[in-house]
C-alpha cells in the first residue's frame, strides 16, 4: 500500500466518480480503476461498490477510507512542519514600508527577527502607498507598513493599525504663527509650504483634510525628504506639516504646533494579502511585528485591544 493509493481512495470517496477523481489527481480513469483494484486484491476486500450510475464505499471501505484521511492527515502535517523549519532557515521575507512609523521602531522590529531567524534573507523597499499595494496584491510583498485606514482597504487585504500618530505644523523659530497654540487650517492656506511629491500619502492626507473645509495648499517647495523639508522651514522658506516624531528629531532648528482645533493624524499600518497562505517567514513576521505593536501601544498607554483580533492564513 502507498501513499497514492491512499490519495486516490480519498479522492474517489470524495466525488463519487473514477472519472472526477482521475481529473483532481492528474490520471486517466484507466489508473484510478487499476489502483483501486490491486489494493482491493492486497487487502483481500471490496472498498467500492460501482455501477453504470455510481461508485460507493463498502463498509470495509469506509473503515480504509477513515485510516486514509488520519495518514493523509499526518503526512500533511509532516510536510507543513518540514516547510515551517526549512522557510525559517532558508526562506525569504519581502517587506514594504512607507516612513515614518511614529514610535513605532520598525527598523528594531527588522532587526529582532533577524536575530531570530538569521537564515531568511529580508529584502525591503520604500514606495507610496498605491505602489505598495500593488505589490502586495500580485504577492511581489509579503507585507508592507503605509499610511492607510484598515477600514477602507476592502476585502483585498488584511490589516492592523499598528500606531496612529499627530501631525505638528513645523515653523521658523521666529515665525508670527509661533504666538499660536495651535495652527488652524485656515491660518496653514495662507502660508507657503514645503511639501513632498505629488503621489506622496503625506501630502494627499493634508490635501484632503483641506478640500474638506474648501481650502488648498499654496505649495513653494516640492521635496522628497523629510531632512530637506525641515532645512528649508528652519532658513525661513516656508512652513511643513510633518509628523511629531519627525519634529522631534534633531536637525536644524524649528519650532512647532499642533493642527487644530481639530487633530490631523498619521495611521500607520501593517498589511498583507487576505486569504494568502502565508509563507514560513512572512508568517513569523507577521506574528513577530503584530506583538511589538501591542507592546508600543501598551507603553504609550493606548490599549492594545482597541483592534480587532486578527488571523493569519496557515
Amino acid at each position: 500500500m502507498e501513499l497514492r493509493h491512499l490519495r486516490t481512495i480519498a479522492a474517489v470517496a470524495r466525488h463519487g466518480s473514477f472519472t472526477k477523481a482521475g481529473e483532481e489527481l492528474h490520471l486517466a480513469q484507466s489508473a484510478i480503476s487499476q489502483q483501486i483494484r490491486r489494493l482491493e486484491a492486497e487487502l483481500g476486500i471490496q472498498v467500492f461498490t460501482r455501477n453504470s450510475r455510481s461508485v460507493e464505499l463498502t463498509a470495509e471501505g469506509r473503515l480504509v477510507l477513515d485510516y486514509a484521511h488520519r495518514v493523509l492527515h499526518e503526512v500533511e502535517g509532516l510536510h507543513n512542519e518540514l516547510e515551517e523549519l526549512s522557510g525559517l532557515l532558508r526562506g525569504e521575507l519581502k517587506l514594504g514600508g512607507m516612513y515614518p512609523t511614529g514610535l513605532y521602531d520598525l527598523a528594531d522590529v527588522i532587526a529582532d527577527f533577524h536575530a531570530r531567524h538569521p537564515g531568511v534573507a529580508i529584502h525591503m523597499v520604500e514606495r507610496t502607498q498605491d505602489e505598495l499595494l500593488d505589490k502586495l496584491r500580485c504577492d511581489d510583498l509579503d507585507a508592507a507598513f503605509t499610511a492607510v485606514d484598515p477600514d477602507v482597504l476592502g476585502e483585498d487585504f488584511a490589516a492592523s493599525l499598528i500606531w496612529e500618530e499627530e501631525f505638528v505644523v513645523a515653523l521658523p523659530v521666529d515665525h508670527p504663527l509661533t504666538r499660536f497654540e495651535q495652527v488652524t487650517l485656515e491660518q496653514l492656506a495662507g502660508e507657503e509650504l514645503v511639501t513632498y511629491r505629488e503621489n506622496s500619502a503625506l501630502r494627499l492626507r493634508l490635501e484632503k483634510a483641506m478640500a474638506k473645509v474648501g481650502l488648498q495648499p499654496r505649495n513653494a517647495f516640492i521635496c522628497t525628504e523629510m531632512g530637506a523639508v525641515r532645512a528649508l522651514v528652519s532658513k525661513g522658506l516656508g512652513v511643513a506639516v510633518l509628523p511629531r516624531s519627525i519634529a522631534d528629531e534633531p536637525g536644524p532648528a524649528i519650532t512647532f504646533r499642533p493642527v487644530g482645533p481639530e487633530l490631523l493624524t498619521w495611521p500607520v499600518a501593517l498589511v498583507w494579502r487576505a486569504g494568502r497562505r502565508q509563507p514560513p517567514a512572512a508568517k513569523a513576521f507577521l506574528h513577530l511585528a503584530l506583538a511589538r505593536a501591542e507592546e508600543a501601544a501598551a507603553a504609550d498607554g493606548r490599549d492594545p485591544q482597541a483592534q480587532p483580533p486578527v488571523k493569519l492564513v496557515a
